[in-house]
C-alpha cells in the first residue's frame, strides 16, 4: 500500500513562493502588523534607541509586534517567545525571519513599561471610532491572580528566627561531613568526588539563604509594622480565592455593556474590594474624558464594594451613577447563606434576632423604639468613629431587663444597643433608588458584563498569575492582558478588511 510521500530531506528544493504567501490574507496577524505600524511609538511612551556605530538595534515596533502576537497566542515567557521566533511560520512572516534572543525580548518589556501600559488606552480610541463602545452601562469587579512568589519565599516575623536556626544546623551538618571527607582523603581512601561537589553546592546555597534571612530579619527590626515579608515579590500580599490562599494581587476591571470590552483596569494588593470603588470610578472618569464621552454612565458593582464611606463619596459624581448591591439584600435573597452560615455563639445578636431595620426612630425625641416598644436613648453626645472609619451614633436600651424578647434580641446581659450611621438617612434614600424597576433590571446584568472578561482571561487562556514582579510591573502586564482581550474581541466582531481600512484612516 502506498502513502502520500513528502520531500526527501536530502533533496535540493527550489522554492517558488515568497514570504507573504505563507500567511492567509484574512489572518489576524496582518491586523497586528498594521496596527503597530499605525502607532507613533514615541508619543505612546516607547523608548526609541539611539543609532550608534556597530550592530544596529532591533526596531521597537518589531519587538512590540512580537509581544502582541505571542500574548495573543497565550505565550508569555521570553524564552518561549525566542523559540517561537525560530520555528513559528506566523512569527517568521511578522519579523521578516529575524530572531531576537530572549534577553532582547525581556529587556524591551522591562524598559518600555510606560509604552506597553499605554497601548490599552490607545486601542480604546480605535474601539470608539468603530462604534464598539457606549459607556451607558458599565460593570466593575475584581478577581485574584497569583504573584511570582512561592510559599517557600514568604517569611513571618514570629518564625524567621526558627527558620534561620534550622539553616544554621544544616550548614553545620554539611561542614562536618566535608571535614570528615577531608580526613578520609588524608588517609588515602577513595572518595566519591561527585558527592563532595554536591555537598559544596548545597553548602553554598544554604549560606546564600542564611545571608538572605539575615537581611530579612533586619527589615523586620527596622519596620515594627511589618509581620510578613514576600521575598520574591515584596509588593504581593496574601489573597484568598475560592478557598485557597496564595501570594497575589487583586485585579480590577470595568467593562462596557455593549460588547463586554474592558474600558479601565487596575491592580491592588488589598485582599478585598471595599476601598476599590473610588480608584475605579476615577479611572472610569478618566477614560470618559480621554474618549470625549460625556453622557451619563450607570456603573454596577457587587456587594463586595458596599462600603458606606465609598458610596457617600462617589454617588454624586458627574455623569456617573453607581449601583452597588446592598449586602443586606444579598443576605436576604439567600445568595450568601452558605458562605455566611449561622451566627456564632459569640455574636451579640442571635441568628433570628431583631435587626436595626426593626427599630423605629422618633426624630422629635431623638430616640429609637424596639419591636416590643422599649426605648433606646442616645449614649454619647458626639458620633463614634469605628475602625472602618464609619461614624455612628449609639443608642442603648435601659428597659431590657425582664423583656420577654430579651434572648431573641441580644446576648448582651447589659441590654441591646444599636449603632446608627450619621449617613443613615442618605443611605436609605440611596438604597431606595436601587430598588426602582429600571435599576433592578440593570443590576441583573452585572455578571454577564464583567465576568465575561475574567472567564476568558483566567479560564480560557489560563492567565491565572503574573510573570512580572513588583506592583508597577504587574500593573503594566495586566493592562497589556486587558488590551489583548479587547483585541481578540474586536477581531471577533469586526471583519479584518474593515479593521484594516479603519487603521489606514486612523
Amino acid at each position: 500500500m502506498e502513502y502520500i510521500s513528502g520531500t526527501p530531506r536530502n533533496q535540493l528544493v527550489l522554492f517558488n513562493t515568497y514570504l507573504d504567501q505563507i500567511i492567509p490574507a484574512d489572518h489576524p496577524i496582518r491586523f497586528i502588523d498594521a496596527y503597530v505600524d499605525s502607532l507613533d511609538l514615541y508619543t505612546t511612551g516607547f523608548k526609541i534607541p539611539e543609532m550608534k556605530t556597530g550592530t544596529p538595534p532591533y526596531d521597537p515596533a518589531l519587538l512590540l509586534k512580537i509581544y502582541i502576537y505571542c500574548y495573543f497566542e497565550k505565550i508569555r515567557s521570553s524564552r518561549k517567545i525566542e523559540k517561537e521566533c525560530l520555528r513559528n511560520r506566523e512569527l517568521i512572516w511578522l519579523t521578516g525571519n529575524l530572531r531576537p534572543d530572549f534577553k532582547t525580548i525581556a529587556d524591551f518589556r522591562k524598559d518600555n513599561k510606560r509604552g506597553i501600559g499605554n497601548i490599552f488606552r490607545d486601542f480604546l480610541h480605535l474601539c470608539k471610532k468603530l462604534d464598539l463602545l457606549s459607556l451607558r452601562i458599565t460593570a466593575t469587579d475584581g478577581t485574584k491572580m497569583r504573584a511570582q512568589n512561592g510559599r517557600n519565599e514568604i517569611y513571618n516575623r514570629d518564625t524567621i528566627e526558627e527558620v534561620q536556626e534550622r539553616i544554621e544546623e544544616r550548614i553545620a551538618e554539611y561542614l562536618n561531613e566535608l571535614e570528615n571527607n577531608d580526613e578520609k582523603e588524608t588517609e588515602e581512601l577513595t572518595l566519591d568526588s561527585e558527592r563532595t561537589d554536591r555537598l559544596v553546592r548545597k553548602l553554598q546555597q544554604l549560606k546564600k539563604k542564611h545571608a538572605k534571612l539575615q537581611d530579612i530579619r533586619e527589615l523586620f527590626e527596622k519596620d515594627e509594622a511589618l509581620n510578613t515579608y514576600f521575598a520574591t515579590d515584596p509588593d504581593a500580599r496574601f489573597q484568598s480565592d475560592k478557598g485557597s490562599v496564595a501570594a497575589g494581587y487583586n485585579v480590577q476591571i470595568c467593562a462596557d455593556e455593549k460588547h463586554k470590552l474592558v474600558i479601565s483596569n487596575d491592580i491592588t494588593n488589598e485582599s478585598n474590594d471595599l476601598k476599590q470603588m473610588t480608584p475605579m470610578i476615577e479611572a472610569l472618569q478618566e477614560t470618559k474624558g480621554d474618549l470625549d464621552i460625556h453622557e451619563n454612565t450607570k456603573n454596577i458593582m457587587d456587594a463586595g464594594y458596599a462600603s458606606e464611606q465609598q458610596i457617600i463619596k462617589n454617588k454624586n459624581k458627574k455623569n456617573i451613577e453607581i449601583l452597588v448591591q446592598d449586602k443586606k439584600e444579598v443576605e436576604k435573597s439567600g445568595k450568601r447563606k452558605k458562605a455566611l452560615g449561622k451566627r456564632s455563639t459569640g455574636d451579640k445578636v442571635p441568628q433570628e434576632g431583631f435587626s436595626v431595620e426593626d427599630f423605629e426612630y422618633d426624630e422629635t425625641a431623638d430616640v429609637y423604639f424596639c419591636p416590643q416598644g422599649k426605648k433606646l436613648q442616645r449614649v454619647y453626645k458626639n458620633p463614634v468613629t469605628e475602625r472602618s472609619g464609619r461614624k455612628t451614633i449609639v443608642y442603648k436600651c435601659v428597659e431590657c431587663e425582664g423583656c420577654k424578647s430579651h434572648d431573641k434580641c441580644t446576648r448582651n446581659k447589659r441590654g441591646r444597643s444599636i449603632a446608627i450611621s450619621v449617613n443613615h438617612k442618605e443611605m436609605i434614600e440611596y438604597q431606595e433608588t436601587l430598588r426602582s424597576e429600571e435599576n433592578q433590571k440593570i443590576m441583573a446584568k452585572r455578571k454577564e458584563i464583567v465576568e465575561h472578561p475574567f472567564g476568558t482571561i483566567k479560564s480560557n487562556w489560563g492567565f491565572t498569575g503574573f510573570l512580572q514582579r513588583g506592583k508597577e510591573s504587574v500593573r503594566t502586564e495586566f493592562s497589556f492582558i486587558c488590551f489583548i482581550y479587547n483585541l481578540k474581541r474586536v477581531l471577533n466582531i469586526i471583519p479584518l478588511k474593515d479593521l484594516l481600512i479603519a487603521i489606514e484612516s486612523k
